[in-house]
Parts: C-alpha cells; structure tokens; sequence
C-alpha cells in the first residue's frame, strides 16, 4: 500500500475520534459502530478478492459475483442487526457507517487502479 494512503486512513481515523470525542455517549458508540462496520466490509471485500484473483474466465465472474452476493447478504444482516438488536442511536449509525464505506472504498478502487498500473 502507498505511503500517503497510510497517511491519509490514519488521518481520517483520527478524524473520527476526535468527531466522536465531541458526541454524547450514545451517538458515539453509533458512529464508532458504524465506522467498523463500513471498514469491516471493504476489508471483508479485500479479503474475499485475495480468492477470485487467481481465477481466469468465467470461473472468476463466477467467484466474483457470487462472492459480491454473499458480501452483501452479510453486511446487511449485520446492519439489520446491529439497529435492531443493539440500543443505537441510528442516524449516527447510518451516517457513519455511509461516510465510512465511501471513503475506504475510494482508498481500495484508488490502490487496486494504482497496483494494476505498474
């Protein structure tokens, strides 16, 4: 991974907690949870990428999608679950958990197009 790519996760880590600091206790534990959880998919992502790399064809389509369906599958039962089951604040969930997807999906797309460049 790039150095500055480093740099600029680690900034925005220290962003969020510095924002959660400010919050009340409630919004925080939201906006902690949904920051995991929009890292946890684009790392659930990455992982599930390091088995369709290898494929070729339509054994790779075939990967990919399927593991695309079953990313998504997971991940919308754990947010179904985390706002039903856990006391949360869900504003504060579901806006950082968006900010949170967004931002580590641009760092992912910008060093995959980085790496297959070289």
């Amino acid at each position: 991974m790039p150095i500055y790519i480093k740099y600029i996760i680690l900034i925005f880590f220290l962003l969020n907690g510095i924002t959660a600091y400010f919050l009340t206790v409630d919004i925080r534990f939201a906006w902690i949870t949904g920051y995991l959880l929009g890292l946890f998919t684009v790392a659930f992502h990455l992982f599930t990428s390091l088995f369709t790399n290898k494929k070729v064809g339509a054994s790779f389509f075939r990967h990919y999608y399927m593991s695309l369906f079953l990313r998504f599958l997971i991940i919308c039962i754990l947010y179904i679950f985390i706002l039903t089951m856990i006391k949360i604040d869900e504003f504060s969930f579901t806006v950082s958990f968006i900010i949170s997807y967004l931002f580590h999906s641009v760092n992912e797309v910008i060093f995959l197009n980085k790496k297959l460049s070289n």
